[in-house]
């Protein structure tokens, strides 16, 4: 059901991506010819050009393309907000006086380090993981054995306890990717010490997610973690983009939230 899930998400969110820029031509696997095609007008090009470079996930170099783009749902969700945060609210926080895509948070272990889709700094940091369709496949968690190596440092965190509870059952989510999310939390840690910061796992679903047993059983595996690790000071805070937007317009919607409704909010019919 899964991979039905995903191919007819893919479809869905290709036809709101023509939707919104009819003059776009998309191939038969959702790809603009250019990147730049593929997020909204008005955007800050320069800055956002900056972040996805120096990221690891080469996202310029094809992934920015799809309509079904997690990068690109992200850059336009958020891009407006690229030089001028102030007014941004994400998971309730505000007060934000910068941000960066594709941010790095190395856990100190060496090799390619954490990768956030965000990481907005205030007085409260807030770092985003951002989901599209990718969820909808399965993925064990694996830790590598150089996790071990973090004890000393974090081996008193509930994150640091969930690496050893999915070595033993790395099956334990269908759809989470939990030891990604574990990784990027100990990246956190290793950044911000004791201070308290919010991990946004932030998602996409369709608009009738309640008629898909995959979404939830994605969102009470992402709930159940939240919950594993409430402790922490980094708190883990899963959110659909549903229901982002719905915060926004209850605060005042931003002038490019009929874009987003337009192109994303989709009905996947079962």
């Amino acid at each position: 059901m899964s991979r039905g899930l995903r191919t007819r998400s893919c479809l869905a969110l290709l036809a709101g991506a023509r939707a919104v820029s009819p003059s776009v031509r998309y191939d038969q696997d959702g790809y603009a010819s250019r990147w730049e095609e593929n997020l909204m007008d008005g955007l800050p090009l320069a800055d956002i050009v900056g972040d996805l470079g120096s990221g690891a996930g080469r996202e310029l170099e094809g992934k920015l393309r799809a309509a079904h783009s997690s990068a690109a749902l992200v850059v336009n969700t958020f891009g407006p907000w690229r030089t001028e945060p102030a007014s941004l609210t994400l998971g309730g926080i505000t007060g934000l006086r910068s941000f960066q895509f594709e941010a790095t948070c190395p856990t100190g272990l060496g090799g390619i380090p954490p990768h956030l889709d965000l990481l907005a700094e205030g007085i409260l940091p807030v770092a985003v993981e951002s989901k599209c369709t990718e969820w909808m496949e399965t993925k064990l968690a694996v830790f590598s054995s150089s996790y071990d190596r973090l004890r000393p440092s974090h081996g008193h965190s509930p994150w640091f306890e969930e690496v050893q509870r999915l070595r033993s059952t790395p099956d334990q989510y269908r759809f989470l990717d939990a030891a990604q999310i574990v990784k990027h939390a100990l990246g956190l840690l290793e950044r911000y010490g004791k201070h308290e910061v919010r991990l946004v796992y932030l998602y996409w679903e369709p608009r009738n997610p309640d008629k898909w047993t995959a979404c939830r059983q994605h969102r009470a595996e992402a709930d159940d973690l939240a919950a594993r690790v409430e402790q922490s000071n980094v708190r883990l805070v899963p959110l659909s983009y549903q229901e982002l937007w719905k915060e926004w317009e209850r605060q005042g919607p931003p002038p490019h939230l009929p874009y987003l409704r337009t192109r994303y909010d989709q009905e996947v019919t079962v």
